[in-house]
């Protein structure tokens, strides 16, 4: 069996090289194809650009004011890679979150190969490039992909140090491999570059708590903390000292307790519940959760007592991740990015020895269940991709063609992955599900995500802004909107941000031409309430879940 397994895998020097082929095509290749949309992507891009327009690459700056909210390596990335792709486009954009998912997936099959062998990384690899929010956060301007890869590389140091100088093996020897834990530290630090103390904060509990759980006080005492730490500071200070002696008080009370403390300990608005990653999670890590619990009893199964240290590890990662998120007070789905490497490992060893038939022992009901849950999900997803376009496009007729194809893969993949599986072809089976899911994301953005564009992006708007105003009018945004896509698509900075209807008034009774965006919803509140000043609808379009208008106050 094990032989007749071995042809679904490639040998080892062409399984990265199958890897990036695949980060290739669902990451790389449409990855402009559609505009920057809120709520994060636009204000990066445009902190990023007037960090290369301003020339100051310490303090930050967005809509003309310095921003506190993010240390400055994401933007430093976005600046690099639009110098290296001659401009501010989509693609150059998104380019470090795509490179830096892909060498997260890298990264990851290496993890999994010192752990259990090139199949299982091979494997466990393919999972996480194709988990839901991974492979969608790869593909957008988001800083929390490169948060992952140095998290992730953070504790694969930890590991391999671990591995080599505390475990039997290499106890007695002093080689160059003592010296991977200060690759640990390194990763903290740019971690921490890249989205503040949540970046040490997470791979120094899981190291820690790793050996504290495993009694391991030798491995506390030579993990080199003193030396390391101080390599950490000093490579954080590098860039956090300048910028407070530019910014100040205020911004060294923003960035240390405002943006990080309070964040966790407030939150920003309305708290959410501490389960709240329970029933978020597994839309996050879809498809690939179905396997999880059987996963974690599969770890700790009594056949797999050799293997505890490594499901051990994985493990507390995992859990480290999870809880730490679950005891904050703000909450998002995305926070749980950096975990997502340690639940792909432990479903992709599972995935493992269940397509090898090395888990005889296991009860049947722990695999077949997620598999029959996994195909129903499949088929039930294809008839509505099928049924509900059908309903939509008696009114659209043009949306019909895009849903057939999602219809198709679907349904028609969840019944040749059945037949499969009563075969007992596990290898094929799986094989051919990872081509439905590559083939899923590289249509939905070469296809469907352009196909929103329109209703999605500020750009739209933004031209008919563009093609209005004059040099030295000005523009401000009311209410819910933010600045940020429109400083990005129409270069105006500063925008006035107007949070009441009496600056709204204020603003419009100028004796200068003047424009505002606003929802249709809140201009009609604002009419309904009057205050004496002249507005004139100019145009109007959709933005994201907003219907948006462009208002000025003197008729053209």
């Amino acid at each position: 069996m094990e032989r007749h397994f071995s042809k679904f895998y490639p040998q080892k020097w062409a399984q990265i090289a199958l890897l990036v082929g695949l980060c290739l095509v669902i990451y790389f290749v449409n990855l402009g194809q559609w505009d920057l949309w809120n709520p994060d992507e636009p204000r990066y891009a445009e902190v990023a650009r007037e960090m290369v327009n301003g020339g100051d690459w310490i303090l930050m700056h967005y809509n003309g004011n310095v921003y506190s909210d993010k240390p400055p390596l994401f933007f430093w990335l976005i600046g690099f890679s639009s110098y290296l792709w001659q401009g501010f486009t989509s693609f150059s954009v998104r380019f470090p979150s795509a490179f830096f998912g892909t060498l997260t997936v890298l990264l990851t099959f290496l993890i999994g190969k010192n752990l259990y062998g090139s199949r299982t990384g091979f494997l466990g690899s393919l999972i996480l490039a194709t988990s839901f929010e991974f492979a969608y956060l790869s593909s957008r301007a988001n800083i929390d992909t490169t948060l992952t890869f140095f998290t992730t590389a953070s504790l694969y140091c930890f590991f391999l140090w671990y591995q080599q100088n505390i475990g039997e093996k290499n106890r007695q020897e002093m080689d160059l491999s003592r010296f991977t834990i200060y690759g640990f530290y390194m990763g903290m630090a740019f971690a921490t570059l890249a989205k503040g103390p949540v970046g040490f904060i997470l791979p120094l509990l899981v190291s820690l708590f790793t050996l504290i759980l495993r009694k391991d006080w030798r491995g506390i005492r030579e993990m080199k903390l003193f030396p390391g730490m101080l390599l950490f500071l000093g490579m954080v200070l590098c860039w956090y000292l300048p910028a407070v002696w530019k910014g100040g008080r205020d911004y060294l009370n923003q960035t240390l307790f405002l943006h990080s403390i309070a964040r966790y300990s407030q939150g920003w608005a309305k708290g959410q519940p501490i389960y709240y990653y329970l029933y978020d999670f597994p839309t996050a890590f879809f498809p690939w959760v179905v396997f999880l619990p059987s996963a974690f009893v599969y770890a700790y199964s009594m056949r797999m007592v050799e293997k505890r240290r490594e499901f051990f590890f994985l493990s507390i990662w995992f859990a480290v991740i999870f809880i730490f998120f679950s005891l904050s007070k703000g909450k998002r789905g995305i926070y749980l990015l950096p975990l997502f490497p340690a639940a792909s490992l432990l479903v992709g060893k599972f995935l493992h020895d269940f397509i090898s038939s090395q888990m005889d022992h296991f009860r049947q009901r722990w695999i077949s269940l997620p598999i029959y849950v996994l195909l129903g999900l499949m088929f039930v997803a294809g008839v509505f991709f099928l049924v509900f376009p059908w309903v939509v496009s008696i009114k659209f007729h043009s949306y019909m063609p895009y849903s057939l194809p999602l219809a198709f893969l679907l349904a028609g993949g969840s019944l040749v992955m059945f037949i499969l599986y009563r075969v007992k072809n596990r290898g094929a089976m799986f094989l051919l599900f990872f081509g439905i899911l590559i083939t899923g994301y590289f249509y939905t953005t070469r296809a469907v995500l352009p196909l929103i564009n329109p209703y999605k992006s500020a750009r739209f708007i933004s031209q008919e802004v563009i093609s209005r105003i004059q040099p030295g009018e000005k523009l401000a945004v009311y209410g819910r909107l933010s600045t940020a896509p429109y400083n990005f698509y129409t270069g105006v900075v500063p925008i006035s941000d107007l949070a009441s209807p009496s600056r709204l008034f204020q603003f419009l009774n100028s004796s200068e031409k003047v424009f505002c965006l606003i929802t249709f919803d809140e201009l009609r509140k604002i009419q309904t309430r009057g205050g004496g000043a002249e507005i004139h609808l100019v145009a109007r379009h959709p933005v994201g879940g907003n219907d948006v208008v462009l208002i000025s106050n003197r008729f053209e």
